[in-house]
């Protein structure tokens, strides 16, 4: 099975106040919204995400941006099981010997 990257990625906006939140969504599709940390995740096109970034981090109200690299952690688990068991496996062994990995 093979995994696409989707056209859209994320930023983490900081922000010195939410009360202008409405002025980001001109730049893409507001995900999230922190209040009480001030911060916005939002979703842009791939392509577009330097110039948007370098855009907002010149408003007033901008503290900070950052990219976020959900989209790009997979969201599958397929042989992730067979992984933990061969470690928990190498962990006893090297235990046993006396070994540290």
């Amino acid at each position: 099975m093979e995994q696409e990257l989707s056209d859209r990625t994320g930023l983490v906006v900081w922000l010195y106040t939410t009360k202008y939140v409405n002025k980001l969504k001109r730049y893409g599709l507001i995900h999230y919204v922190s209040k009480n940390m001030n911060y916005v995740i939002m979703y842009v096109n791939r392509e577009d995400r330097e110039t948007v970034s370098k855009t907002i981090s010149k408003q007033h109200f901008v503290r900070k941006v950052e990219n976020s690299y959900q989209c790009e952690i997979p969201k599958t688990f397929d042989g992730i099981l067979d992984q933990v068991v061969a470690l928990t496996k190498t962990t006893e062994e090297s235990e046993k010997t006396g070994q540290v990995i």
